[in-house]
């Protein structure tokens, strides 16, 4: 059963999806699902949800995954915006790790990343929280409080109407998250495990909201990287005749979301 959308630090949230499990496996989103709530046409899964299903993996060597990254900030608000879903992405991935002294940092550079988006009055409370807790080593209250900054950044910017921003924090937040997944299954590969990445329709909407992002908002070397990308990940995220997500196909998911993730970091 694949969670076909295994989404996001999304940047679309103003509406969310509740993902059940069933057998400690978790279940596939039904995207025709009344029940849904939708953002201008997205499905919005919550992340705390999403990392969730991790811990139903079993145990895994997160700390492999933690990245400890440079982020050079610049004027270019839509990079911005994608950086800052790569770093909730990562501050999941550090509690996966039990890493204090990452989530504390990552704490820090979330209100960095914030304040240059002109929302940092809005989360430094939640961003307070998270390197304090991370201190008490209380995982749940990193990954509410985690939760909590997106949120709140997400719904700031749709009051501000910065539609395309918030479209790619969700693909930002998305990325990092399928980076760290797609990286460790490629070191522990297994068909469960595999199946978190049949994600076709979910790349098809985040390629597409892509596409309708303004060309002004789109500038520098870094979009036409994603586009690429996005293109070809929708391809790899397809089972194939016997049902599953090859292990080849996941070598080649996980490769290029890295070199992505480094692209966005590095331009």
């Amino acid at each position: 059963m694949a969670m076909s959308r295994f989404l996001l630090f999304s940047a679309c949230l103003v509406g969310t999806v509740q993902i059940s499990f069933s057998q400690g496996t978790p279940e596939k989103i039904d995207l025709k699902d009344p029940n849904l709530q939708f953002v201008d046409g997205s499905v919005i899964p919550i992340p705390l949800e999403i990392f969730a299903s991790l811990d139903k993996l079993g145990k895994q060597d997160w700390a492999r995954q933690v990245e400890n990254r440079e982020i050079r900030l610049d004027t270019n608000r839509s990079r911005t915006a994608m950086l800052f879903g790569l770093t909730v992405s990562e501050g999941f991935i550090a509690v996966q790790a039990e890493d204090k002294e990452a989530v504390r940092r990552i704490g820090r550079e979330v209100l960095r990343l914030a304040s240059s988006l002109g929302v940092a009055g809005s989360v430094e409370e939640h961003a307070n929280s998270i390197v304090n807790a991370a201190g008490k080593s209380e995982w749940s209250v990193v990954r509410s409080e985690l939760d909590k900054t997106r949120q709140t950044v997400l719904n700031k910017m749709a009051e501000l109407r910065d539609a395309e921003l918030v479209d790619l924090v969700s693909l930002g937040g998305w990325l990092g998250g399928t980076r760290a997944l797609a990286s460790v299954l490629q070191g522990n590969y297994s068909l469960e495990g595999s199946d978190l990445l049949n994600q076709p329709e979910l790349v098809k909407q985040l390629k597409d909201d892509f596409n309708r992002i303004p060309v002004r908002s789109k500038r520098g070397k870094v979009f036409g990287h994603v586009s690429k990308t996005l293109g070809h990940l929708e391809s790899l995220m397809r089972t194939d005749a016997s049902g599953a997500i090859s292990e080849g196909k996941v070598i080649e998911i996980s490769l290029s979301t890295k070199n992505l993730v480094e692209a966005i970091y590095e331009s």
